[in-house]
């Protein structure tokens, strides 16, 4: 068989690659379709809607250092920090209108699949100079399949300059809950965390989402490094550590917040109510390690995980056949501890077996030598 005639070079009559258009990264990073007033192709009517304008503030944090922050707001919470706590449902048509200042944003739903002009990435899309309206549909579930279904746990950030934008604030919680299933009623007071997943407490489910803070970060500006000058954004070092949330129906309203978490209750396996469900996003750029523990600082198995980034934990072992999740497959994920890093999502439920007081300890480590940087440890009240 004769040999493949060798492709001719570029300048010898071919036509350039598309995929070599970019001379570097930073001629790619400074290439960015910028749009005033974009329109929301095929806008259908939303079941839910939100506004968000764009906000900065120096805000107080919880241990009384201040700072510039920027983040998203809408009537409910107004210039606070993380944004607004976004729920919508699977089948669900959502809209979120942002209207950015001081240049241009954009919102990507980080762990959901919406079309290219409305996932947010400005490298696949547009920056938005005026505003704009996403519009997105989570995927319903369906029971036993791992290829359906979109409940969970996960966060949107604005994706210009994307990590200055979410270091600076440009961040908040996203939850997505399940269809109601006619085979899996749910019981009242109590949601299910996916579609024929496990029942929990509406009333105790939480959010926390560690977050660490590098003072010199906040002094730049929107476009900093951008143009391909050093402004040492190879560099974090955070000298402030938090963690964010606390009971989402509880969620405090009002100018000027920090949603801050102080304690957490749960309760107790057996109870009159259903479990606590607990959700997480790492909002940190370091990796986190959380421990569970008893009121003298042993561990305790208490915690059970039961979806990773919005992905149900599944036993997915015999092919064609339908994959129930882990605990109803006899084997619970149950752990005293958990590892992840930036931008994960867990949701887990808490099972203490005795009321009582246990802690939540988070511990923020280097990136490179495994240092403990930070702990912060956070209450547990089971009744």
């Amino acid at each position: 068989m004769p040999s493949p005639a060798p492709s001719p070079a570029a300048g010898e009559g071919s036509e350039p690659h598309l995929h070599h258009r970019f001379e570097s990264q930073v001629d790619f990073s400074s290439d960015q379709l910028e749009a005033a007033n974009p329109v929301t192709e095929f806008l259908q009517p939303a079941a839910v809607s939100v506004d968000f304008d764009f906000h900065h503030e120096d805000l107080r944090m919880p241990d009384g250092a201040e700072f510039e922050m920027w983040s998203f707001e809408d009537d409910r919470f107004e210039r606070g920090f993380p944004g607004p706590t976004l729920r919508v449902q699977e089948g669900k048509i959502f809209h979120a209108t942002v209207h950015p200042s001081r240049g241009p944003h954009t919102i990507h739903w980080h762990g959901m699949e919406p079309d290219p002009r409305n996932d947010g990435v400005g490298h696949t899309s547009f920056e938005v100079d005026g505003q704009y309206t996403y519009q997105m549909q989570p995927e319903a579930g369906r029971p036993g399949d791992p290829n359906y279904g979109s409940a969970g746990t996960y966060f949107y950030h604005c994706h210009v300059n994307t990590p200055l934008h979410v270091q600076m604030g440009m961040f908040g919680p996203l939850v997505v809950d399940p269809v109601v299933h006619p085979d899996y009623p749910v019981s009242p007071g109590a949601r299910r965390a996916f579609v024929d997943g496990p029942e929990y407490d509406i009333e105790t489910e939480a959010l926390f989402a560690p977050y660490s803070l590098d003072p010199r970060w906040h002094e730049m500006n929107h476009a900093d490094g951008l143009s391909g000058e050093d402004v040492g954004m190879n560099r974090f070092e955070p000298r402030h550590f938090y963690v964010l949330g606390g009971e989402i129906a509880r969620r405090p309203t009002g100018r000027e917040r920090v949603w801050s978490l102080s304690r957490l209750r749960a309760n107790v396996v057996g109870g009159a109510k259903k479990p606590t469900l607990l959700r997480t996003v790492n909002a940190n750029y370091l990796p986190t390690q959380v421990f569970f523990t008893d009121a003298g600082g042993a561990e305790m198995p208490i915690m059970e995980l039961i979806s990773h980034d919005g992905r149900p934990f599944r036993d997915t072992s015999e092919p064609g056949m339908p994959s129930p999740s882990c605990r109803d497959a006899g084997y619970p994920l149950t752990t005293s501890r958990l590892a992840y890093g930036a931008a994960e999502r867990f949701d887990m439920l808490l099972l203490p077996e005795k009321p009582g007081r246990y802690f939540m300890k988070v511990q923020w480590e280097d990136w490179i030598t495994g240092a403990v940087l930070a702990t912060r440890t956070i209450p547990i009240d089971a009744a």
